[in-house]
């Protein structure tokens, strides 16, 4: 049977965070004080170790710590001195994120941690910074000091946990330095953009950073819109399957060399640590780098690894540390793609299997479907547009995508040892070069199937995703009946297909 233990905690969590996101601070208040209410008098009344009083209270608790998490940092944004700053007062701020380019290309927008206002330290708020691009490439932990024009930036939605909006006036000062490891990490992406410029040139010098490191600074403007209509633009969102590929590769090579279990699980986070810090803690790289945590754990205390209840620990620890994720598209998409894994990728494949088509072809299409099943509504809802061949599209770049995660990285690795021009420069070209042809091959794919115009055309948006959702679950739950009347169970749906027995 699927292991559902986290599922109604996860999901509690989640609306109560979009809730506390989205809603007055007395509705938020009124909601938290009534899960406690609702769990202690389930509790009392439950017998001692029912079933149904364990799982009341694991939600009510978790969705209530995440009420209350959610409404602490409101009030801190909210008595922030930044939001009812006037004038133009001199502040002191950290770099958080990568900047995002404005429309004219003269100013950008950089996330970043307001700690000093008019040389008096404040309690730490997040606020967005514009300023002129000139200014060169930021990194995260980089300290600034600049003249601003302040207003407040507190809105119902994600910016509900952003103070303030501040515009540079002047030059902007350098005052510190980023940390060493993320000094490493812009070094290793400057090395790519370089080599992948060199090497490939034009387009595919400027996608294969994005698809190996999220770092679309190079990707031209009919490059990203032909991806988005192709329905491939997760791509370049690197998620769950880079990571898999990157920290899969090292571990195995650890365990290659007879390592212990501890040092396979110590190997294992490292891995995944500085995964995250050389390809940014976005959304989906979060949730893959956190659920690779627990199944790291789960696995060095020897018990075999369950995806449902990892995704949703992933989930909750994701929210309680970043509550704008619960309203954040591509959090969404990350955690519906992976619960398609979860739960169909497995019965497609067996019923193409069972249909004569061949092992690889199965395997891939089954993920490919199980993947599109949850994410084309969160699409539908959140875009208005839906992807005719994007199903297709993943189908046939699918083979070149490990070959491009692995060389790629194995380039940017390589690249960033030693002087500019000196001899590792000589195998990461040569990798790079390597990834050309899969590179060119992906161009192509979306190109064609992305773009002519129609092939992304418009819909009602929430009532198209609806309908799916209704036509959707409809399907599943007859179809779930229907096995387990013939007295198969649900068992099927997560499990491998037992060996069929050879012929007497």
């Amino acid at each position: 049977m699927a292991d559902l233990r986290l599922a109604a905690p996860a999901a509690g969590c989640w609306l109560t965070t979009a809730v506390a996101l989205l809603a007055p601070v007395p509705v938020t208040v009124a909601v938290v004080v009534s899960l406690a209410a609702a769990a202690t008098a389930v509790v009392r009344r439950a017998r001692r170790g029912a079933a149904v009083a364990v799982t009341v209270a694991a939600v009510c608790g978790v969705s209530v710590t995440a009420g209350v998490i959610v409404l602490l940092r409101i009030a801190a944004v909210d008595a922030s001195p930044i939001r009812i700053a006037g004038g133009k007062p001199v502040v002191e701020v950290v770099v958080t994120g990568d900047p995002v380019g404005s429309a004219a290309g003269r100013r950008i927008t950089v996330p970043v941690r307001v700690d000093r206002l008019a040389e008096r330290r404040i309690r730490p708020v997040a606020a967005l910074l514009s300023l002129d691009a000139d200014i060169g490439d930021l990194l995260p932990g980089e300290r600034l000091t600049a003249r601003v024009k302040a207003r407040s930036a507190a809105a119902p939605g994600r910016d509900r946990l952003i103070a303030a909006r501040l515009s540079a006036i002047g030059d902007v000062r350098r005052t510190a330095d980023a940390p060493w490891w993320q000094r490493s990490a812009g070094h290793v992406r400057l090395r790519l953009r370089e080599l992948a410029a060199r090497a490939l040139g034009g387009r595919q010098g400027g996608l294969l950073p994005g698809l190996v490191l999220g770092d679309t600074g190079g990707l031209d403007q009919q490059t990203t819109e032909t991806f988005r209509a192709a329905g491939l633009s997760h791509l370049v969102a690197v998620s769950g399957s880079n990571l898999v590929l990157t920290v899969g590769a090292v571990i195995f090579g650890v365990r290659a060399c007879g390592a212990s279990p501890r040092t396979v699980f110590a190997t294992g986070v490292v891995a995944v640590v500085g995964f995250v810090i050389l390809v940014r803690p976005t959304d989906s790289v979060l949730r893959a780098a956190i659920m690779g945590s627990v199944g790291l754990a789960a696995g060095l205390a020897s018990r075999r690894s369950q995806a449902l209840p990892a995704l949703g620990a992933a989930v909750i620890v994701v929210l309680l540390w970043w509550p704008q994720m619960a309203l954040a598209p591509g959090f969404a998409l990350s955690v519906a793609a992976t619960l398609g894994l979860v739960l169909w990728s497995a019965p497609i494949r067996f019923a193409l299997l069972d249909r004569g088509v061949g092992d690889w072809l199965a395997s891939v299409t089954a993920m490919t479907l199980a993947a599109q099943i949850l994410t084309t509504p969160i699409v539908i809802a959140t875009t208005g547009r839906v992807s005719v061949f994007a199903v297709l599209a993943n189908l046939l770049v699918a083979p070149v995508i490990p070959l491009i995660g692995v060389a790629g990285t194995a380039a940017a690795v390589i690249g960033a040892v030693g002087p500019r021009h000196g001899p590792a420069q000589v195998p990461a070209e040569l990798l790079v070069r390597a990834t050309g042809p899969p590179v060119r091959w992906l161009l192509g794919v979306a190109d064609r199937l992305g773009g002519p115009g129609w092939v992304a055309p418009e819909v009602p948006g929430p009532l198209a995703a609806s309908v799916l959702v209704a036509v959707g679950g409809a399907i599943g739950v007859r179809l779930a009946l229907r096995r387990a009347a013939d007295g198969g169970g649900l068992e099927g749906w997560t499990r491998e297909r037992p060996p069929v027995p050879p012929p007497r």
